[in-house]
């Protein structure tokens, strides 16, 4: 299985990830699966200077994704999947693609989501969404650098009201 651990983090690719994650988890590739960032340039430019030395980084749309994924590309390397919403990660698992484990990140406290931890804000669709990762036997923790102690998601989603 060549994911090692997938993350959701609306700032993709950025100092934690490339450095503290890095670290942890020794990936061979960064892989950043977005349908719109996958499009921009610029952005991808900036997301590509900070990758380190000796290891790949690929940011493209979902659709690719799960074609390299089941065309074998990745079968050598440890990659490190990097999506902004849950969402993704089902259409990824909905193509085949198999997560050990979904570490989530940051996702801001922006459109009236509900705050679940300091880094963490959701609303009912993505915690409908992260409960149907969970649902298919896929840990789900919140554990914005490596150092903190992992938060279980049903943990963290209890007794919280979502919009």
């Amino acid at each position: 299985m060549p994911v090692i651990e997938a993350r959701v983090d609306q700032r993709l690719i950025h100092g934690i990830v490339v450095n503290q994650w890095n670290s942890k988890l020794n990936p061979k590739r960064f892989m950043v699966v977005d349908d719109l960032v996958c499009n921009q340039e610029d952005i991808k430019e900036s997301m590509r200077l900070s990758k380190p030395v000796g290891t790949g980084m690929s940011i493209i749309n979902s659709d690719q994704a799960i074609d390299n994924f089941r065309s074998g590309k990745y079968d050598e390397q440890k990659v490190f999947l990097i999506v902004k919403e849950p969402a993704t990660i089902i259409k990824l698992l909905d193509g085949g693609i198999q997560i050990p484990r979904l570490n989530i990140g940051i996702i801001f406290a922006e459109d009236g989501r509900t705050q679940i931890s300091k880094f963490v804000s959701l609303n009912k669709q993505e915690v409908s969404d992260l409960k149907k990762i969970e649902d298919r036997g896929i840990s789900i923790v919140i554990q914005y650098i490596p150092e903190n102690n992992p938060i279980q998601f049903e943990k963290a989603v209890k007794n919280h009201d979502f919009a």
